[in-house]
């Protein structure tokens, strides 16, 4: 199911990739203006907002217009978006009326006040009329959604005729008839990662406290390698959390602890282990564990790692599975889409017996109930359901070790700010992938790995803003 903050990302990654938004709106409006001449109606009134879903609703009054309908509209709000002035002042050439004062006496009311965007329930002008409609019970057509939906106070259509999917939460009772129309996202966009993705990102309330924002439990490396769970860590931090504890075997805590934005502890002391601590702190803290990187394939390290895993999946905490920890699993696992595995092609054929292809990356991530990220020249994500690629944002330097290691850091330090696995991973891979870009642009082929990680702030800063 097609989620609302999936239809924003769309919207902005399609913007982003220089899609005509102003087509994809003509056939928004030509598909709501086609089941509107369905109804024969003699007189049909607008009722319009300020933003695109406005637009949708005046550009249906002109091939309504043009089809000898009445139109009237009645402004919510006064048109604010490029595209619903301008659509506005088309269909007033084309012999719309405006109404002054709100009046339901019309054959068909089409709702085109407030589309995909709202978060809480709508304030004035749009709660007023929007309660006024509903005990008015006259024959409604939304556009895309209800205006208010998902929220309490929400206009019932007798249909809804809704833009490319059907939206999670939508059915027949909240409303109505649901039509779903094809405005024509091309498929390589619908599938796209893109800037669209940083939408998922949860910023700080301003009266959150420490720990409220994220709490990370990496857990890597061995006495052989102590580069890994430095790059997850580091990694971890730059996504915003308030804390990053780092678990790593005591014989390289020498090498880990010039790094003062994370809190050392010890777990083992040549190889990881499942100890107390680690148990407590996902028991008793909201953490989000990430583990693999660095630990080895010795029998010591894959049985912690799988005891860390399997616990951490019936505490119902989020974890990241990566390099040699996914060892650990199997075809056979149930991860309770709580976690994102993110093999290179070679570990998800040495783990799953299976060639790295997007159906065999679909499959697994349905059978394994967990979001598989795989790495590549194409990075493809699944949650068993949906599809997305990163083919746009990364670069072929980006071969070189510790990448993985960053982008498995970054997926869990998106997750432990309540971002779900398949958007953790979304955006995770766009966040490092435009980082290796940016990193190669500065310096060529002559960069170290760990750069990447400092110039991941430049990414947010470009995307997310500083607000």
């Amino acid at each position: 199911m097609f989620k609302i903050i999936d239809a924003r990302i769309l919207d902005k990654n399609a913007e982003y990739f220089g899609i005509e938004m102003e087509k994809l709106m003509d056939n928004a409006g030509n598909a709501v203006a086609k089941e509107t001449l369905k109804l024969n109606p003699k007189k049909v009134l607008v009722l319009a907002g300020n933003g695109n879903n406005g637009g949708d609703g005046y550009t249906a009054s002109i091939s309504l217009l043009k089809n000898g309908v009445d139109v009237h509209a009645y402004k919510v709000k006064e048109p604010e978006s490029p595209l619903c002035k301008k659509k506005f002042q088309i269909a007033k050439e084309n012999g719309l009326k405006i109404d002054e004062k709100l009046n339901f006496d019309y054959d068909v009311i089409i709702d085109a006040m407030l589309g995909i965007g709202i978060t809480n329930e709508p304030k004035e002008p749009y709660r007023s009329v929007i309660e006024s409609l509903n005990s008015a019970r006259k024959f409604v057509i939304s556009v895309d959604v209800p205006s208010g939906f998902p929220t309490n106070v929400s206009v019932k259509p007798s249909i809804t005729v809704t833009m490319q999917f059907i939206k999670e939460g939508m059915n027949e009772t909240n409303c109505g008839k649901i039509i779903v129309a094809d405005v024509g996202f091309p498929v390589e966009i619908i599938e796209s990662v893109g800037p669209g993705e940083f939408l998922a990102y949860n910023k700080n309330l301003p009266e959150s406290h420490k720990g409220d924002n994220g709490i990370i439990l990496a857990i890597g490396g061995s006495h052989l390698f102590y580069g890994a769970p430095l790059y997850m860590a580091k990694a971890a931090s730059r996504m915003g959390p308030d804390l990053v504890f780092l678990f790593a075997p005591e014989s390289i805590h020498a090498y880990l602890s010039g790094f003062q934005d994370m809190i050392l502890r010890k777990c083992g002391y040549n190889f990881i282990e499942f100890n107390e601590e680690i148990k407590h702190l996902i028991e008793e803290r909201d953490v989000t564990v990430s583990i693999g990187p660095g630990i080895t394939k010795s029998r010591e390290a894959l049985e912690n790692a799988r005891k860390i895993i399997d616990f951490t999946i019936k505490t119902g905490r989020y974890i990241v599975i990566d390099a040699d920890a996914l060892q650990a699993i199997d075809e056979n696992s149930d991860l309770n889409g709580q976690a994102v595995i993110t093999p290179h092609r070679g570990e998800f054929k040495q783990t799953f017996n299976l060639d790295p292809s997007e159906e065999n990356v679909r499959y697994i991530a349905k059978k394994i109930n967990a979001t598989v990220l795989l790495k590549g020249p194409i990075d493809i994500i699944s949650d068993g359901e949906v599809i997305k690629k990163n083919k746009d944002f990364h670069h072929a330097s980006m071969t070189r070790g510790g990448t993985g290691d960053i982008l498995t850091g970054s997926v869990a330090g998106l997750m432990s700010k309540h971002i779900d696995p398949f958007h953790a991973a979304a955006l995770a891979s766009f966040i490092v992938g435009m980082a290796g870009k940016k990193t190669f642009h500065d310096k060529s082929y002559s960069y170290f790995t760990s750069e990447i990680i400092d110039n991941i702030p430049e990414i947010f800063k470009q995307f997310l803003g500083n607000e």
